[in-house]
Order: C-alpha cells, then sequence, then structure tokens
C-alpha cells in the first residue's frame, strides 16, 4: 500500500507539472498575421504591411469580451462621454460602431461592445484617417506574394487587429486598411489577402492584318509587346485591367488614356469594351487631332461588378506612311485611377508601350566589285511571291499604303549618283522579296535572274534584331527597352553590274549559223584549191 500511495502521489505531481507547463506553452503561444496574394494582376513584392491592436480580447467558446486600456493610442476619455463626440474625431468613429463602459473597480481599462450587426469592413475603412502617426504594434515587408506580419506571443498577442498595407502596384504609394482581424491562443494566426483597389493595366499587340486578312504578326515577344508590319496594315490592340474593391467608395475614377505617333491612326469604330465578359456602350473621346483617346468608366458602371472582374479595351489603328520617319511606332498607354476612400486624388499606372515597325529597302549599285563605282540609271521593280503568283510592289499616294498589283502597274525604282535608290521601297515586313533589273546603267550589262532578299526578324531580353540572306541591315539591333532609336531599319543588297558586250546564246540559232557557213566556205574553198591543182598537173 506504502508503494502505491507513493506512485499515485508521483503521478499526480507529473501530471501537475505537465499542466503547468501546457500553461506556460499557451502562455507564449507565438501570434501571426500572414498577406498572401493570390492574384496575377498585382504585385505586393517589397510591399510593407503593418498590424495595429486596437482591442484587448478574451474568449469563451463563441463568446468574446473586449476591453481597452486606458493607455491604449487609440484610446480617449471622449469614449464614456454621453455627450455627442465631435464629428470627425476618432471617439466619433469609434462610438460608431462600438458601445464604451467603465470597468467596476477597475480603472485601468474599459469595456468594448460592437453595435448590432457590426460590419468590421465598414468600420475598417472609415478608421484609416486616424491611423495616421500612430505606432503600428509590428509591420513586415513582403517577399514574392507573401508578408508575414509576427506579433506578441502569449496574452500581449492575443486582440482585435487593424492591418494596412502600401497601395498595390503604385508608383505613388500610400497606406490603406486591408482588413481587421482577430487573434487569440486557440486561433493564433490568421491569412488575409491584399486589398485589390489599385487596378494595373497591361497592354500588348494581338494581330495584324492586311486589309481583313489576318496575317504573322511577327510579334516580337511573347507578351505581345512589338510586331513587325508594313505600311497599310491593320495592328489590334488590347488593354487588360479589372475592377477595384470599391468598398467604402462613394465615387471612384476609372480611366484609360492612350498616345499614339504620327506613325499610325486609331479605326475610330473598332473600340470594344467588356466588363466580366459583357459588351459595355462607352465611347472614347478623342483629342490633339486623334492622336490620344481617354475612356472613363463611371462609378455607377464599376459598382454594377464584383471586385477583380476583368475589364477589357480592344481597339484597331492602321499604320501610315509617317511611320517611315521612326525606326518603330510607339502607342503608349496608362490608367488614371482613384487612390483612396477618403480623398479626391488620383493615381496613375506606370506607362505601357508597344511597338510597331517596318522596314525599307535599298540597293548599292557599283560596278565590277563591291568597292566599285557607284553607278547611276539603274532601273529595279520588285515583287514578292504568294501561293505561287507574283506580287509586284505599288506604292499607293492617295492612302499611303503598299498595295500589290501585277507586273504592268508595277513601281519603278531608280539608283541615283550614289548608287542608292532615289526612293527607298518603303514599308515593308518580313518575308522573302526579289528586285529585278530592269533596265542596267550606260555601258553595263543588265542582270539576267532576280535578286532574292529574305528579311527575318527575331526577338532576345527587349532587343529585336533583322537579319538577311544577303542585305546588309542598317539598325540591324533595336533595343525596345531604350528610348527610340534614330534610324528606320533599312535592308541593303550590293548589286554589282559588269561591262561589255554579250551576244545572245538563247531564243534561236545566235552566232551557231555565221560558225556553220564559215565552216562550210572554209572547207569549199580548199575542195577547190586541191582540186585546181590536180588539174593543172
Amino acid at each position: 500500500m506504502k508503494k502505491m500511495k507513493k506512485l499515485v502521489s508521483l503521478l499526480l505531481a507529473t501530471v501537475m507539472i505537465f499542466a503547468m507547463t501546457i500553461t506556460a506553452f499557451a502562455d507564449e503561444t507565438p501570434h501571426s498575421i500572414t498577406i498572401t496574394n493570390t492574384n496575377s494582376n498585382i504585385s505586393i513584392d517589397g510591399r510593407t504591411y503593418s498590424a495595429y491592436k486596437l482591442f484587448d480580447s478574451t474568449h469563451s467558446g463563441d463568446a468574446y469580451a473586449y476591453t481597452m486600456s486606458t493607455s491604449n493610442q487609440f484610446y480617449s476619455p471622449d469614449l464614456l462621454s454621453t455627450d455627442p463626440a465631435t464629428p470627425n474625431t476618432l471617439p466619433a468613429v469609434l462610438k460608431k460602431y462600438f458601445t464604451f463602459t467603465a470597468v467596476v473597480g477597475d480603472t485601468s481599462k474599459v469595456n468594448v461592445a460592437p453595435i448590432g450587426t457590426f460590419d468590421a469592413r465598414a468600420f475598417a475603412d472609415e478608421i484609416q484617417s486616424f491611423l495616421t502617426g500612430k505606432t503600428a504594434t509590428a509591420t513586415a515587408t513582403a517577399t514574392g506574394d507573401t508578408a508575414t506580419i509576427n506579433l506578441p506571443a502569449g496574452a500581449a498577442g492575443v486582440g482585435y487587429y487593424i492591418v494596412t498595407g502600401d497601395v498595390v502596384s503604385s508608383s505613388n504609394s500610400s497606406e490603406t486598411v486591408v482588413s481587421a482581424v482577430i487573434l487569440t491562443n486557440e486561433d493564433p494566426t490568421a491569412a488575409i489577402k491584399p486589398k485589390a483597389d489599385i487596378p494595373t493595366l497591361d497592354k500588348k499587340i494581338t494581330s495584324v492584318k492586311e486589309g481583313t486578312t489576318p496575317v504573322d504578326r511577327a510579334v516580337l515577344d511573347d507578351a505581345g509587346k512589338a510586331a513587325v508590319a508594313k505600311v497599310g496594315s491593320t495592328v489590334s490592340y488590347k488593354l487588360d485591367s479589372f475592377v477595384p474593391d470599391l468598398t467604402g467608395y462613394t465615387d471612384y475614377t476609372f480611366t484609360f488614356g492612350d498616345t499614339i505617333t504620327d506613325g499610325l491612326d486609331y479605326v475610330t469604330d473598332s473600340f470594344n469594351l467588356t466588363i466580366n465578359g459583357t459588351k459595355v456602350e462607352i465611347a472614347p473621346t478623342f483629342a490633339s487631332g486623334n492622336r490620344s483617346f481617354t475612356l472613363t468608366i463611371p462609378y455607377a458602371t464599376l459598382k454594377q461588378y464584383t471586385a477583380e472582374s476583368a475589364i477589357v479595351l480592344t481597339y484597331d489603328a492602321t499604320v501610315n506612311s509617317d511611320s517611315l520617319t521612326y525606326d518603330y511606332v510607339n502607342n503608349t498607354a496608362k490608367l488614371t485611377y482613384s487612390n483612396s476612400p477618403y480623398t479626391d486624388d488620383t493615381n496613375e499606372t506606370p506607362e505601357k508601350k508597344t511597338y510597331v515597325i517596318n522596314i525599307n529597302l535599298d540597293v548599292n549599285k557599283v560596278a565590277k566589285t563591291e568597292d566599285g563605282a557607284k553607278l547611276a540609271g539603274a532601273e529595279f521593280i520588285l515583287y514578292r511571291v504568294v501561293n505561287g503568283v507574283n506580287q509586284y510592289y505599288k506604292w499607293d499616294t492617295t492612302n499611303n499604303v503598299v498595295t500589290w498589283k501585277t507586273k504592268d502597274e508595277a513601281d519603278t525604282f531608280t539608283t541615283g549618283e550614289n548608287g542608292a535608290l532615289t526612293q527607298q521601297v518603303r514599308g515593308l515586313d518580313k518575308g522573302t522579296y526579289y528586285l529585278v533589273e530592269t533596265k542596267a546603267p550606260a555601258g553595263y550589262n543588265l542582270l539576267k535572274d532576280p535578286i532574292a532578299i529574305t528579311i527575318s526578324v527575331s526577338e532576345a531580353d527587349g532587343k529585336v534584331t533583322y537579319t538577311s540572306t544577303s542585305a546588309a541591315i542598317t539598325n540591324g539591333t533595336i533595343d525596345l527597352t531604350a528610348a527610340q532609336n534614330e534610324n528606320q531599319p533599312v535592308a541593303t543588297e550590293t548589286i554589282i553590274n559588269n561591262t561589255g558586250i554579250v551576244l545572245p546564246s538563247t531564243g534561236g540559232m545566235g552566232t551557231t549559223i555565221f560558225y556553220v557557213l564559215g565552216t562550210i566556205l572554209v572547207l569549199g574553198a580548199g575542195v577547190l584549191l586541191i582540186t585546181r591543182k590536180r588539174m593543172s598537173k
């Protein structure tokens, strides 16, 4: 019996020690709030998030009790006053959502209870303006798509928190409320998403068409940042954004802005706006001689859709002859949006640019060798082959576009004293072209065969590279990430002519008849001479 009593006593002591250990562990429960971004339209990398402890909390089951320490930075004696609070003050906002009563026998804190149906989101938005100058309980900076705010362990970490974060994807960062959360020892962590109230903008080229026929758009990067398109082509653009979180807003600015350089013309009837896949009839407003447009989506329209619903604006532009003065044509877009529900301030997204590039063709006409004298007066026509049919280059002077016609309608290009064309072949895209010499310089042989020139285009690391099977490419590499370069990309083919007279050897008897007749005459004369000698003997 004595041994049994000792064993039971030892067991009880072990249980008590274990229980005390559990309590100690419970008192040191770590608390944290994790912000995780799952929205591919925004990035929180490098953004700062803060947690402000508003109330202390205790609970039993589903019953929660809140208290506010009189040393709390949000506390004011006015919270206990029965007189109406002064408008636009923190006590007024707190008393709009909570009731505050003194704790009997304890002047260090007050009891707090929510009023009626409590709207945590609305309260978090309203308290926004009173967080300036307050000290955050803890902060964290996001790495990638995650930020974790580590808070005090144990009882010190239990409570009701307001979480704020930098405005997402804004060049002018400002703090906005993300969420309001409750932490307990049983639920020591909270996971929230960043508030998607900051829209972003993406712009890309989606296609290139000749007339109404889609062609290989030769997009130079997967994001549709640039395309090679000849003059007269139609380039299709797409702007992507999304409906912001409008909680707390009574009005909201959401305006697309777009500007093109002189090498492009908007197709004014091509604009199409959809929100969440539904067409919305809002027309753009053009300015600066149709060099720019704005399109504003009213707040009344935006609020009909849930946050993060896709907003897509598409339109077309044609490539005109003015693009020949540029090495690439810029098309720049931005989005102007409301910055905060508490002010009328707006921000702008970083500008998004796309580029349309076309290529010119020239020749370097020289005598005998590549370093020979420059030759003037050579004439050429240019054609391409489509489905086995030769199509000849013709510049439409009325509409300033490239067209492809029959041989009889082809434009003729002539070399000047410098051996170059007096007018370059303008506005080509990638592909294979054939130069045919129709007239040689005086005293030089006409080229018998067409000259094939194949131009290809590639992109890597933000740089466009032009290459050719035979032509030298001026401005052969363009850096799309840099400012506009100085020169139009030009493919120049060196063409050599030789002097001398070449008699025809095909298409008939040519010189053969003279060779045959001459031989017969020589043989005949020989036979006659031998015969006469024999007769004289």
